[in-house]
């Protein structure tokens, strides 16, 4: 009987001393200082971890755009800086429209080469080889027709344009050959080498 006792008593200790204990950590004014500064520093890491994912991040895409642009003007015998301009304008549409950067990439080498001035005897016009008459209400937003040769208008335009076929027909293939402006059963070649270009893009970057 006196051991249990003595075990109840002990208990009781045990008890009143952890109270005490988180009182004095958690719910004294000091303690709840502590609290504080403990979320702080906890909140604190959190943020220094994501702005660290995030600087990774952005160098890791900054990296593969100025390699893509080095093998463009390489290849295509362009500025490297004209190209680094065209590469990221690429991206920042494809970020707006949801389309991978690296077809519209694609796209602007197989119509245009990369010449921003560049003209087809149909009238295509500029980077993407965009109708200006057939989607003059499409460049009003970006300032009107006169901005039509415009680099960023042009992609911003080109890149809307694919968008709306890729969402009309649900893949890649179709939407390039609507945006080629052939029918859905033609045997062009088109998609083809814009899909090839881009794979062969993205298979660059992951080149070490």
């Amino acid at each position: 009987m006196r051991e249990k006792r003595n075990i109840f008593s002990s208990n009781v200790w045990r008890f009143l001393f952890s109270f005490v204990a988180v009182y004095l950590l958690f719910l004294s004014e000091k303690g709840q200082e502590r609290v504080n500064i403990w979320i702080n520093l906890v909140e604190f890491s959190d943020k220094r971890t994501s702005d660290f994912i995030v600087s990774q991040t952005d160098l890791e895409k900054d990296f593969e755009k100025t390699r893509v642009a080095k093998w463009i003007s390489r290849k295509y015998k362009v500025s490297n800086d004209a190209v680094r301009e065209i590469v990221e304008i690429s991206f920042s549409a494809g970020d707006n429209f949801e389309v991978d950067p690296y077809v519209i990439i694609a796209v602007i080498a197989i119509e245009s080469s990369f010449n921003p001035l560049a003209e087809s005897s149909a009238g295509a016009i500029g980077l993407m080889q965009v109708m200006p008459l057939i989607h003059r209400k499409k460049f009003e937003k970006y300032g009107g027709f006169d901005k039509s040769l415009d680099v960023k208008v042009n992609v911003y335009v080109g890149t809307e344009i694919l968008k709306n076929f890729y969402l009309r027909y649900g893949n890649y293939q179709r939407a390039l050959l609507a945006y080629v402006g052939v029918s859905q059963n033609s045997n062009s070649r088109y998609p083809k080498k814009v899909l090839r270009l881009r794979d062969r893009l993205k298979k660059l970057i992951k080149t070490p």
